[in-house]
């Protein structure tokens, strides 16, 4: 199974006392057992680091880096011009912030669910991107419409 996966779901799943660390933590574990293969745009690195920074310190924020940055489930993706310019496009079209449009954007271009909890995402997002909260991809181990994928 293949997924965009948030950067709120990385935190999420590193902070015991995150709302949604039961799931999310779940989610983490099958990655890492690379039972799902993310595909994350670089910019969903540095947004976890900077917040578990925020809500620990420095040391933990730079472990959680060095470890996150290899597990071998994860392909970062590299944001070029290109990229950028998509982004921009779908973020105009349908009102989302920056991250998000490059996070949306990354889901769009691999066709693949994105997994997230930022309700706007889902709210905003394109009628063909699917986007799957943890509950939803922990069901049965798998999303109610696993089949449309």
């Amino acid at each position: 199974m293949r997924l965009v996966i948030d950067s709120n779901i990385f935190v999420s799943s590193l902070d015991p006392k995150d709302l949604f660390y039961s799931d999310c933590s779940l989610v983490f574990e099958k990655l890492l057992r690379s039972e799902i293969q993310a595909i994350c745009p670089l910019l969903v690195l540095v947004e976890t680091i900077c917040v578990i920074r925020r809500r620990t310190n420095s040391e933990v924020a730079s472990k959680v880096y060095h470890n996150l940055i290899q597990v071998p489930s994860i392909n970062w993706l590299t944001i070029d011009v290109e990229t950028a310019k998509k982004a921009c496009v779908l973020g105009c079209k349908i009102g989302l912030k920056g991250g998000d449009s490059i996070i949306l954007q990354a889901a769009e271009q691999y066709n693949i669910p994105l997994l997230s909890n930022d309700k706007e995402i889902k709210s905003k997002t394109l009628d063909h991107v699917l986007v799957f909260e943890p509950k939803d991809l922990l069901k049965n181990n798998e999303p109610a419409n696993w089949t449309q994928l």
